[in-house]
């Protein structure tokens, strides 16, 4: 049978099948059912920054203090629950009680404010890595000025913990790679390629504009394929696909154009979480079909098969497509 072994940022994960962060991954329950159905790792829900700052003026004395705090429930933002600084951290202690696999904790932030001394109680508390998730919208601030927080906010974190750190980006940005380059110089050991921000929609009835809450879709998986295949092997760092990953065909694909992981949430919440049991089946079943003898096998290979991989990667086909579209339908 083919290994699914895989290494990523330094820990060793029993298959690239990692859940991302979402409201699965908020309750130790849910934590526990995917370890069942053969997660290599989960990134756990995220601590929003603006809910660390709140806590406390100084997280230097509120987080390191003897642990006598209250914990408190914060109310239910995103998809699924967050907590509060404190009881995020009893909650990664609780996890790590419970499941073997690798755990990361998952901060969403804006800035490189006074929260960042909390990443080193994430580590204290038991997390094999942390992942950040930042999210800043653009507005009209200065593109150059967005970028040097991103990597600030890197800087600073890494300085802080000895565990990886991971970055998850979203697709925005002018040059992708040169921001990816500056994360990498800056400490990033894994990018994860792509966030999926909130949508927003007009609701009819009340005119009114309101989330669009929307699982991923298939479609979507070409957009971080091309990015993940620019990227693995151009940087000193692991690369996680995240984004339209919704079967082993996709999660093959991904590896194939040299993903190290691949993250998925939608497939679950559509599927169960047993489902990871039959990803992870189907994985292994055309591996073994194919006579590959393992995961790492196939990393890539796609690249080293592809002739012509810097056009497909880096030019936009338009001609191409149009002369394809008019050879196929009639008008």
């Amino acid at each position: 049978m083919a290994s699914l072994a895989t290494t990523y940022m330094g820990l060793r994960l029993d298959n690239p099948l990692v859940v991302s962060s979402s409201g699965i991954t908020g309750q130790v329950s849910g934590i526990e059912r995917c370890a069942d159905a053969g997660a290599g790792a989960v990134v756990l829900k995220s601590m929003f920054e603006e809910l660390i700052i709140a806590a406390s003026k100084n997280l230097d004395e509120t987080v390191v203090a003897s642990g006598e705090g209250r914990p408190e429930i914060y109310d239910y933002l995103d998809l699924g629950m967050s907590f509060g600084p404190l009881p995020y951290l009893e909650f990664i202690e609780k996890v790590r009680k419970h499941v073997a696999i690798p755990v990361i904790a998952s901060v969403n932030c804006v800035s490189p404010n006074q929260w960042v001394p909390y990443a080193r109680s994430i580590e204290s508390a038991g997390a094999d890595a942390l992942e950040l998730n930042i999210s800043h919208f653009p507005s009209d601030e200065d593109s150059r000025a967005i970028e040097a927080r991103y990597v600030e906010i890197v800087s600073e974190v890494t300085r802080q913990v000895s565990i990886p750190v991971a970055v998850k980006l979203g697709l925005h940005f002018t040059s992708p790679l040169v921001l990816m380059g500056d994360l990498v110089a800056a400490g990033a050991k894994a990018l994860v390629l792509f966030n999926r921000f909130h949508s927003v929609d007009v609701d009819l009835e009340s005119r009114r504009l309101v989330f669009a809450v929307r699982f991923s879709s298939a479609s979507e998986q070409t957009i971080p394929l091309r990015w993940v295949g620019l990227a693995a092997g151009k940087f000193d760092c692991d690369v996680a696909a995240s984004t339209g990953i919704l079967d082993a065909e996709s999660i093959l694909k991904m590896l194939m154009v040299g993903a190290t992981v691949t993250q998925f949430c939608s497939c679950l919440y559509q599927n169960g979480t047993q489902y990871l049991s039959e990803l992870k089946h189907d994985l292994s079943a055309w591996l073994d079909s194919e006579g590959i003898a393992s995961v790492d096998a196939i990393r890539g290979i796609a690249l080293g098969h592809t002739e012509d991989q810097a056009s497909l990667l880096t030019r936009f086909q338009y001609v191409s497509d149009l002369e394809e579209a008019a050879s196929t339908y009639t008008f």
